[in-house]
Protein backbone atom coordinates (compact mmCIF):
# COMPACT_ATOMS: atom_id res chain seq x y z
CA UNK A 1 0.00 0.00 0.00
CA UNK A 2 1.11 3.48 -0.95
CA UNK A 3 0.37 6.93 0.66
CA UNK A 4 1.09 10.41 1.16
CA UNK A 5 2.44 12.47 3.92
CA UNK A 6 -0.91 13.21 5.43
CA UNK A 7 -3.65 11.32 7.46
CA UNK A 8 -6.03 12.15 5.24
CA UNK A 9 -4.65 10.03 2.64
CA UNK A 10 -3.46 7.28 5.20
CA UNK A 11 -6.27 6.44 7.53
CA UNK A 12 -9.34 5.42 4.48
CA UNK A 13 -6.96 2.26 3.85
CA UNK A 14 -5.98 1.39 7.19
CA UNK A 15 -9.20 -0.42 7.66
CA UNK A 16 -8.54 -2.83 4.42
CA UNK A 17 -5.23 -2.98 5.09
CA UNK A 18 -6.36 -4.89 8.20
CA UNK A 19 -9.07 -6.99 6.64
CA UNK A 20 -6.36 -7.95 3.88
CA UNK A 21 -4.20 -8.85 7.31
CA UNK A 22 -6.84 -10.64 8.70
CA UNK A 23 -7.53 -12.70 5.84
CA UNK A 24 -4.08 -14.07 6.18
CA UNK A 25 -2.15 -11.71 3.70
CA UNK A 26 0.95 -10.18 3.76
CA UNK A 27 0.77 -6.22 3.65
CA UNK A 28 3.48 -3.24 3.64
CA UNK A 29 2.86 0.27 3.85
CA UNK A 30 5.31 2.51 2.03
CA UNK A 31 5.19 6.57 1.94
CA UNK A 32 7.40 9.64 3.12
CA UNK A 33 9.37 9.45 6.69
CA UNK A 34 6.65 11.38 8.78
CA UNK A 35 3.96 9.05 8.38
CA UNK A 36 5.92 6.51 10.41
CA UNK A 37 4.67 6.86 13.68
CA UNK A 38 0.81 6.68 12.34
CA UNK A 39 1.52 3.47 10.33
CA UNK A 40 3.49 2.25 13.14
CA UNK A 41 0.68 2.78 15.70
CA UNK A 42 -2.06 1.08 13.03
CA UNK A 43 0.02 -1.97 13.87
CA UNK A 44 1.10 -1.93 10.49
CA UNK A 45 4.77 -2.25 8.70
CA UNK A 46 6.13 0.81 7.48
CA UNK A 47 8.79 1.29 4.67
CA UNK A 48 9.74 5.06 3.82
CA UNK A 49 9.71 6.42 0.41
CA UNK A 50 11.09 10.13 1.09
CA UNK A 51 12.43 11.53 4.17
CA UNK A 52 10.49 14.49 5.66
CA UNK A 53 8.59 16.46 4.57
CA UNK A 54 5.06 18.15 4.62
CA UNK A 55 2.54 18.32 1.51
CA UNK A 56 2.93 22.09 1.55
CA UNK A 57 6.42 21.48 0.05
CA UNK A 58 4.53 20.16 -3.06
CA UNK A 59 1.30 21.96 -3.13
CA UNK A 60 3.00 25.47 -2.46
CA UNK A 61 6.17 25.19 -4.08
CA UNK A 62 6.97 23.96 -7.76
CA UNK A 63 9.95 21.16 -8.79
CA UNK A 64 12.70 24.42 -9.22
CA UNK A 65 11.71 25.09 -5.39
CA UNK A 66 9.51 28.54 -6.14
CA UNK A 67 6.80 29.78 -4.55
CA UNK A 68 3.15 29.57 -5.53
CA UNK A 69 0.74 32.10 -5.10
CA UNK A 70 -2.39 30.35 -4.33
CA UNK A 71 -5.41 31.08 -6.90
CA UNK A 72 -8.34 32.58 -5.36
CA UNK A 73 -10.15 30.98 -8.67
CA UNK A 74 -11.98 26.97 -8.15
CA UNK A 75 -10.90 25.49 -11.49
CA UNK A 76 -6.98 27.41 -10.93
CA UNK A 77 -6.78 26.06 -7.60
CA UNK A 78 -8.17 22.81 -8.10
CA UNK A 79 -5.12 22.52 -10.98
CA UNK A 80 -2.57 23.40 -8.14
CA UNK A 81 -3.53 20.78 -6.15
CA UNK A 82 -3.33 18.17 -8.79
CA UNK A 83 -0.12 19.50 -9.86
CA UNK A 84 1.01 19.44 -6.69
CA UNK A 85 0.15 15.56 -6.04
CA UNK A 86 1.44 15.25 -9.37
CA UNK A 87 5.10 16.82 -7.82
CA UNK A 88 4.89 14.44 -4.46
CA UNK A 89 4.70 11.31 -7.65
CA UNK A 90 7.63 12.56 -8.83
CA UNK A 91 9.89 12.55 -5.25
CA UNK A 92 8.69 9.05 -4.15
CA UNK A 93 8.58 7.36 -7.50
CA UNK A 94 12.38 5.96 -7.41
CA UNK A 95 12.03 4.69 -4.03
CA UNK A 96 8.80 3.16 -4.62
CA UNK A 97 9.79 1.52 -7.40
CA UNK A 98 12.80 0.08 -5.41
CA UNK A 99 10.38 -1.22 -2.54
CA UNK A 100 7.92 -2.93 -5.76
CA UNK A 101 11.08 -4.61 -6.99
CA UNK A 102 12.67 -6.05 -3.78
CA UNK A 103 9.35 -7.00 -2.13
CA UNK A 104 7.52 -8.28 -4.98
CA UNK A 105 3.82 -8.04 -3.89
CA UNK A 106 1.16 -9.74 -6.13
CA UNK A 107 -0.96 -6.40 -5.77
CA UNK A 108 -0.51 -2.93 -5.04
CA UNK A 109 -2.89 -0.48 -3.66
CA UNK A 110 -2.90 3.29 -3.49
CA UNK A 111 -5.07 6.30 -2.87
CA UNK A 112 -6.17 7.85 -6.06
CA UNK A 113 -3.85 10.94 -5.91
CA UNK A 114 -0.46 9.11 -5.23
CA UNK A 115 0.39 8.45 -9.17
CA UNK A 116 3.62 6.65 -8.07
CA UNK A 117 1.76 3.29 -6.55
CA UNK A 118 0.47 3.03 -10.08
CA UNK A 119 2.74 3.90 -12.11
CA UNK A 120 5.50 1.36 -10.04
CA UNK A 121 3.10 -1.19 -10.03
CA UNK A 122 2.25 -0.99 -13.36
CA UNK A 123 6.31 -1.16 -14.31
CA UNK A 124 6.25 -4.56 -12.62
CA UNK A 125 3.41 -5.86 -14.79
CA UNK A 126 1.84 -5.73 -10.97
CA UNK A 127 -2.07 -5.06 -10.50
CA UNK A 128 -3.02 -2.67 -8.77
CA UNK A 129 -6.05 -1.15 -6.92
CA UNK A 130 -7.31 2.20 -6.42
CA UNK A 131 -8.92 2.71 -2.73
CA UNK A 132 -10.83 5.89 -2.62
CA UNK A 133 -10.50 8.03 0.41
CA UNK A 134 -14.09 9.41 0.87
CA UNK A 135 -15.85 12.43 -1.09
CA UNK A 136 -12.50 12.55 -3.41
CA UNK A 137 -11.39 15.34 -6.02
CA UNK A 138 -13.26 16.04 -9.32
CA UNK A 139 -11.65 14.34 -11.95
CA UNK A 140 -9.93 17.14 -13.55
CA UNK A 141 -7.54 17.17 -10.53
CA UNK A 142 -5.86 14.21 -11.04
CA UNK A 143 -5.91 15.11 -14.91
CA UNK A 144 -3.51 18.20 -13.98
CA UNK A 145 -2.00 15.71 -11.47
CA UNK A 146 -1.09 13.25 -14.51
CA UNK A 147 0.16 16.08 -16.53
CA UNK A 148 2.41 16.97 -13.95
CA UNK A 149 3.75 13.54 -13.40
CA UNK A 150 4.02 13.00 -17.20
CA UNK A 151 7.53 13.22 -17.38
CA UNK A 152 7.96 10.34 -15.21
CA UNK A 153 5.44 8.69 -16.94
CA UNK A 154 7.03 8.88 -19.98
CA UNK A 155 10.43 7.66 -18.97
CA UNK A 156 8.71 4.27 -17.40
CA UNK A 157 7.48 4.40 -21.54
CA UNK A 158 3.94 4.89 -20.43
CA UNK A 159 1.25 7.42 -21.90
CA UNK A 160 -0.29 8.27 -19.22
CA UNK A 161 -1.33 7.09 -15.15
CA UNK A 162 -1.68 2.78 -16.53
CA UNK A 163 -5.42 2.21 -15.03
CA UNK A 164 -6.09 0.04 -12.45
CA UNK A 165 -7.32 -3.37 -12.12
CA UNK A 166 -9.62 -2.44 -9.46
CA UNK A 167 -11.34 0.88 -7.89
CA UNK A 168 -13.26 0.90 -4.44
CA UNK A 169 -14.95 3.45 -4.16
CA UNK A 170 -16.14 4.59 -0.81
CA UNK A 171 -18.27 7.46 -1.22
CA UNK A 172 -21.82 7.57 -0.78
CA UNK A 173 -23.30 7.05 -4.33
CA UNK A 174 -25.88 9.69 -3.43
CA UNK A 175 -23.03 12.50 -2.91
CA UNK A 176 -20.57 11.09 -4.91
CA UNK A 177 -19.39 13.11 -8.00
CA UNK A 178 -21.10 13.34 -10.97
CA UNK A 179 -17.86 12.86 -12.83
CA UNK A 180 -16.50 9.74 -10.72
CA UNK A 181 -14.71 7.19 -12.10
CA UNK A 182 -16.91 3.61 -12.47
CA UNK A 183 -15.86 1.53 -9.28
CA UNK A 184 -16.98 -1.05 -6.59
CA UNK A 185 -18.89 0.52 -3.95
CA UNK A 186 -17.39 -0.25 -0.31
CA UNK A 187 -18.28 0.96 2.93
CA UNK A 188 -16.48 3.76 4.65
CA UNK A 189 -15.09 2.52 8.26
CA UNK A 190 -13.79 5.14 9.68
CA UNK A 191 -10.04 4.84 11.50
CA UNK A 192 -7.85 7.34 13.00
CA UNK A 193 -5.22 7.34 15.99
CA UNK A 194 -5.91 5.35 19.16
CA UNK A 195 -6.33 7.01 22.37
CA UNK A 196 -8.85 6.85 25.29
CA UNK A 197 -12.23 7.91 25.49
CA UNK A 198 -12.91 10.94 27.74
CA UNK A 199 -15.45 10.21 30.39
CA UNK A 200 -17.65 12.99 29.12
CA UNK A 201 -18.64 11.03 26.10
CA UNK A 202 -20.62 8.53 28.12
CA UNK A 203 -22.34 11.19 30.48
CA UNK A 204 -25.92 12.07 29.31
CA UNK A 205 -25.73 16.12 28.33
CA UNK A 206 -28.19 18.44 29.49
CA UNK A 207 -27.78 20.97 26.73
CA UNK A 208 -26.57 20.66 22.94
CA UNK A 209 -22.52 20.16 22.42
CA UNK A 210 -20.41 21.49 19.27
CA UNK A 211 -17.24 19.69 17.70
CA UNK A 212 -14.93 22.67 16.43
CA UNK A 213 -11.72 20.99 14.62
CA UNK A 214 -9.67 22.13 12.05
CA UNK A 215 -7.62 18.38 11.69
CA UNK A 216 -4.14 17.62 11.41
CA UNK A 217 -3.22 19.79 8.31
CA UNK A 218 -5.21 22.94 8.28
CA UNK A 219 -3.17 24.67 10.99
CA UNK A 220 0.22 23.76 8.98
CA UNK A 221 -0.69 25.33 5.82
CA UNK A 222 -2.34 28.65 6.95
CA UNK A 223 -0.90 28.85 10.38
CA UNK A 224 -2.22 29.54 13.81
CA UNK A 225 -1.25 32.53 16.56
CA UNK A 226 -3.59 33.30 19.00
CA UNK A 227 -5.95 35.77 16.97
CA UNK A 228 -6.23 34.13 13.77
CA UNK A 229 -5.91 31.51 11.24
CA UNK A 230 -4.29 32.73 7.93
CA UNK A 231 -5.87 31.67 4.58
CA UNK A 232 -9.05 34.38 4.78
CA UNK A 233 -10.57 32.07 7.61
CA UNK A 234 -11.30 34.62 10.51
CA UNK A 235 -10.64 34.49 14.42
CA UNK A 236 -10.42 31.47 15.57
CA UNK A 237 -10.30 32.18 18.95
CA UNK A 238 -13.11 34.47 18.28
CA UNK A 239 -15.11 31.77 17.46
CA UNK A 240 -14.27 29.76 20.15
CA UNK A 241 -15.83 32.54 22.53
CA UNK A 242 -18.65 33.46 20.00
CA UNK A 243 -20.55 29.75 18.79
CA UNK A 244 -21.10 28.97 23.25
CA UNK A 245 -23.50 32.37 23.05
CA UNK A 246 -25.90 29.96 21.67
CA UNK A 247 -25.95 27.79 25.10
CA UNK A 248 -24.39 25.12 23.67
CA UNK A 249 -20.97 23.19 25.21
CA UNK A 250 -18.15 23.27 23.19
CA UNK A 251 -15.12 20.85 21.84
CA UNK A 252 -12.28 21.76 20.58
CA UNK A 253 -10.14 19.00 18.37
CA UNK A 254 -6.99 20.38 17.73
CA UNK A 255 -3.19 19.44 18.11
CA UNK A 256 -1.82 20.37 21.97
CA UNK A 257 0.46 22.77 20.12
CA UNK A 258 -2.60 24.88 18.92
CA UNK A 259 -4.51 24.80 21.96
CA UNK A 260 -1.28 25.99 23.80
CA UNK A 261 -1.45 29.22 21.80
CA UNK A 262 -5.60 30.30 21.77
CA UNK A 263 -4.99 31.20 25.20
CA UNK A 264 -7.75 31.15 28.31
CA UNK A 265 -10.05 28.78 27.44
CA UNK A 266 -14.33 29.83 28.21
CA UNK A 267 -16.09 27.85 31.20
CA UNK A 268 -18.13 26.30 28.35
CA UNK A 269 -15.09 24.48 26.87
CA UNK A 270 -15.59 20.97 27.59
CA UNK A 271 -12.39 19.35 25.74
CA UNK A 272 -9.76 21.10 23.82
CA UNK A 273 -6.47 18.78 22.27
CA UNK A 274 -6.08 15.74 20.12
CA UNK A 275 -9.42 13.63 20.42
CA UNK A 276 -10.29 10.02 18.89
CA UNK A 277 -12.58 11.44 16.40
CA UNK A 278 -14.41 8.47 15.38
CA UNK A 279 -15.43 8.06 19.39
CA UNK A 280 -16.66 11.55 20.06
CA UNK A 281 -18.83 12.24 16.99
CA UNK A 282 -21.35 10.18 18.54
CA UNK A 283 -21.78 12.46 21.55
CA UNK A 284 -22.11 15.73 19.93
CA UNK A 285 -24.96 17.30 17.38
CA UNK A 286 -23.29 19.62 15.35
CA UNK A 287 -19.90 19.83 14.03
CA UNK A 288 -18.17 22.88 12.37
CA UNK A 289 -14.89 22.18 10.61
CA UNK A 290 -12.31 22.67 7.60
CA UNK A 291 -13.90 20.44 5.37
CA UNK A 292 -10.84 17.71 5.98
CA UNK A 293 -11.72 14.35 4.19
CA UNK A 294 -11.68 11.98 7.18
CA UNK A 295 -13.50 14.61 9.30
CA UNK A 296 -15.79 15.06 6.92
CA UNK A 297 -16.45 11.11 5.87
CA UNK A 298 -16.38 9.90 9.97
CA UNK A 299 -19.05 12.59 10.08
CA UNK A 300 -21.33 11.36 7.64
CA UNK A 301 -20.54 8.04 9.36
CA UNK A 302 -21.92 9.36 12.67
CA UNK A 303 -24.96 10.36 11.05
CA UNK A 304 -24.06 14.52 11.83
CA UNK A 305 -25.07 17.20 10.45
CA UNK A 306 -21.97 19.63 9.37
CA UNK A 307 -21.37 23.13 9.23
CA UNK A 308 -18.50 23.16 6.58
CA UNK A 309 -16.01 26.29 6.40
CA UNK A 310 -13.93 25.37 2.52
CA UNK A 311 -10.88 27.08 2.02
CA UNK A 312 -9.80 25.01 -1.43
CA UNK A 313 -11.23 23.99 -4.34
CA UNK A 314 -11.23 20.47 -3.26
CA UNK A 315 -13.02 21.51 0.12
CA UNK A 316 -15.27 23.82 -1.91
CA UNK A 317 -16.37 20.97 -4.11
CA UNK A 318 -17.07 18.45 -1.04
CA UNK A 319 -19.03 21.35 1.20
CA UNK A 320 -21.26 22.64 -2.46
CA UNK A 321 -22.75 18.25 -2.63
CA UNK A 322 -23.50 17.88 1.39
CA UNK A 323 -25.10 21.14 1.03
CA UNK A 324 -26.81 20.81 -1.98
CA UNK A 325 -28.16 17.33 -0.29
CA UNK A 326 -29.38 18.78 3.04
CA UNK A 327 -27.36 17.46 5.27
CA UNK A 328 -24.55 20.76 6.04
CA UNK A 329 -24.28 24.27 5.28
CA UNK A 330 -21.52 25.34 3.40
CA UNK A 331 -19.65 29.41 3.97
CA UNK A 332 -16.78 30.01 2.27
CA UNK A 333 -13.69 31.34 3.79
CA UNK A 334 -13.38 34.33 2.14
CA UNK A 335 -16.52 35.04 3.06
CA UNK A 336 -17.06 34.38 6.95
CA UNK A 337 -17.20 36.54 9.88
CA UNK A 338 -18.17 34.78 13.31
CA UNK A 339 -21.54 35.79 12.78
CA UNK A 340 -22.30 33.96 10.06
CA UNK A 341 -20.92 31.37 11.89
CA UNK A 342 -22.81 31.44 14.57
CA UNK A 343 -26.76 32.25 12.82
CA UNK A 344 -25.28 28.98 10.05
CA UNK A 345 -24.80 26.57 13.53
CA UNK A 346 -28.55 28.10 14.86
CA UNK A 347 -29.86 26.78 12.13
CA UNK A 348 -28.35 23.35 11.85
CA UNK A 349 -28.95 22.59 15.54
CA UNK A 350 -32.75 24.04 15.07
CA UNK A 351 -33.80 22.88 12.09
CA UNK A 352 -34.15 19.04 12.37
CA UNK A 353 -34.17 18.52 8.37
CA UNK A 354 -30.28 18.41 8.76
CA UNK A 355 -29.66 15.64 10.69
CA UNK A 356 -32.64 13.15 9.18
CA UNK A 357 -30.67 13.92 6.21
CA UNK A 358 -27.00 13.31 7.82
CA UNK A 359 -29.08 10.23 9.08
CA UNK A 360 -29.81 9.40 5.16
CA UNK A 361 -26.47 9.22 4.22
CA UNK A 362 -25.00 7.28 7.35
CA UNK A 363 -27.86 4.90 6.61
CA UNK A 364 -26.58 4.82 2.86
CA UNK A 365 -22.81 4.08 3.93
CA UNK A 366 -23.66 1.48 6.45
CA UNK A 367 -25.89 -0.36 3.57
CA UNK A 368 -22.54 -0.93 1.27
CA UNK A 369 -20.05 -3.56 1.72
CA UNK A 370 -17.45 -3.59 4.35
CA UNK A 371 -13.99 -3.90 2.86
CA UNK A 372 -13.50 -7.46 4.80
CA UNK A 373 -16.34 -8.48 1.79
CA UNK A 374 -14.47 -6.82 -0.46
CA UNK A 375 -10.84 -8.82 0.05
CA UNK A 376 -12.06 -11.53 -2.80
CA UNK A 377 -12.21 -9.10 -5.80
CA UNK A 378 -8.63 -7.97 -4.36
CA UNK A 379 -7.39 -11.94 -3.89
CA UNK A 380 -8.64 -12.91 -7.33
CA UNK A 381 -6.53 -10.17 -8.60
CA UNK A 382 -3.01 -11.94 -7.52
Amino acid sequence: MTTGPAYGLLNPVVPMAWALRSSGHDVLVAGPEPMADMVNGSGLPFVPTWGYMHMKEVMLFDRAGNALIPAPEEDAALEQIGRGFGRLSARVLKRTMEVVESWQPDVVMAEPHLYAGGAAAAAFGIPWVEHGIGMGYRQQCDDWGVDEFRPELTELGFDGLPAPALILDNCPPTVRRADAKPGVDMRYVAYDKPGTVPPWVFEKRSKPRLLLTLGTVEPKFVGVDSRQIGGGMPLFNELIRTLPTMGMELVIGASDEVVAQLGPLPDSVIAAGWLPLTSVLPAVDLAVHHVGAGTTMACLLAGLPQLLISRNAEQTDTARRLNEFGAAKQIVSEDVDPSLILDAARILVEDDSYRKQAQVLREEVLSLPSPAQLVPLIEKLA
